[in-house]
C-alpha cells in the first residue's frame, strides 16, 4: 500500500513538473508553505502572512508537546476547514504576550488553501525546536501563520517523510505512545 502511495505521489510530482508554467501570481499562490519553521522568518512583511483581523499575535520558539494530530474522523465526520492540530510549548518569546513554558493549542493547514505544506512528522522532526507565528483568528481559535518555502525544501521534507514511513514499525511514529492510525 505504501509503495502504491509513493508511486502515485511520484507521478503527481512529475506531472506537475512537466505541466505548463504558471503565471507569477499563480506560482506564488501555489508555493508550498511551512507553519513551523527552523529559523525565524523575515518579519518585515509579517502582515502579509496574517489575516487582517488577526489578534494577539505571538512570535516564539516552540516545541511540540505531542505529535501533530489530523482533524476530522475516518468517515470525515467533524470536518472543518482546519486540517491539523498541534499542542506547542513556548520555549522563547520573540514578540507578543506569551510566557516561556506556556502551552498553546494551535491549528495549521486550511483545506480551502489547496497548497502543500510541511509539518513535523518523523521522530526527529517531532523533537526539534521551531519558530512560529501564532495568532488568534476571528473564530476565537489560535492558528499558525504560513510562510512560503521553496519547492526544494518541500521535496526534501517529502523525501524525509517517505523514508521514515518505510522504516520498520519499531523505528517509526507508530511505535510512539499515543499514536493511533
Amino acid at each position: 500500500m505504501r509503495s502504491l502511495r509513493l508511486g502515485i505521489a511520484l507521478i503527481a510530482i512529475l506531472s506537475a513538473a512537466l505541466g505548463a508554467p504558471l503565471s507569477e501570481g499563480a506560482a506564488e499562490n501555489n508555493m508550498p508553505v511551512a507553519y513551523l519553521l527552523t529559523d525565524l522568518p523575515d518579519l518585515s512583511n509579517l502582515p502579509d502572512h496574517l489575516p487582517s483581523n488577526a489578534k494577539d499575535v505571538v512570535i516564539a520558539k516552540v516545541r511540540l508537546e505531542r505529535p501533530v494530530w489530523g482533524l476530522g474522523g475516518r468517515h470525515r465526520e467533524g470536518i472543518s476547514n482546519d486540517i491539523l492540530f498541534a499542542r506547542v510549548k513556548i520555549t522563547e518569546v520573540r514578540g507578543g504576550s506569551a510566557e516561556v513554558g506556556q502551552v498553546l493549542d494551535v491549528l495549521l493547514g486550511l483545506r480551502s488553501d489547496h497548497r502543500n505544506f510541511t509539518y513535523p512528522y518523523t521522530l526527529d522532526q517531532l523533537t526539534r525546536e521551531y519558530a512560529a507565528v501564532m495568532y488568534l483568528a476571528e473564530d476565537g481559535r489560535r492558528r499558525l501563520a504560513p510562510f512560503p518555502i521553496s519547492r526544494d525544501q518541500y521535496a526534501q521534507w517529502s523525501a524525509e517523510v517517505s523514508t521514515y514511513e518505510n522504516l520498520p514499525a519499531t523505528e517509526s511514529l507508530r511505535a510512539t505512545p499515543g499514536f493511533r492510525e
